[in-house]
């Protein structure tokens, strides 16, 4: 088994099942703590499963061999330190929530108009990144509600 078929194999495995990894997490966390997982547990959990992802695909691309490929997923990475940051210094959770729409919206289109050279390179990338993006996408309306938490404890109550 080659490097790129079992960093395939491992990325199938950690999506594989019926809900999301994001849906996994919060299970798990409440078993623990008998509470659902705040917003930004949540997101440090997906940035911390997610960046060995694309470290994986970037190397996967052999920078040498496709640098535009590698260039896009460098791009990801990026994306993925701007939400990580973000999450470590959300105060209204609007940044975050802004860097996570950028994410989902943005990574998705990267790949887009590449002209890929390997075709079992591109459909792997293409995969990893589907999967990145969806969990991205789980993660706005937790965060949109959070914020929305943050903003109601924010407002006087009316007497």
């Amino acid at each position: 088994m080659n490097i790129l078929s079992t960093i395939v194999a491992d990325v199938e495995k950690f999506f594989k099942g019926t809900g999301t990894d994001l849906e996994k997490f919060g299970l798990a966390f409440w078993k623990l703590f008998k509470k659902a997982p705040a917003a930004l547990q949540t997101v440090e959990n997906f940035v911390g499963e997610l960046a060995p992802v694309i470290t994986a695909a970037v190397a996967l691309a052999a920078p040498a061999v496709e640098p535009e490929v590698a260039g896009a997923l460098a791009i990801a990475e990026t994306g993925l330190a701007a939400i990580e940051a973000s999450a470590q210094a959300a105060v209204s959770g609007n940044s975050l929530l802004t860097n996570l729409e950028q994410f989902a919206a943005t990574v998705p289109g990267l790949l887009t108009g590449l002209a890929i050279k390997d075709a079992n390179l591109q459909a792997t990338i293409t995969k990893i990144v589907n999967l990145i993006t969806g969990e991205a996408k789980v993660l706005i309306p937790a965060v949109q509600a959070w914020i929305a938490q943050i903003a109601a404890a924010k407002t006087p109550a009316a007497s």
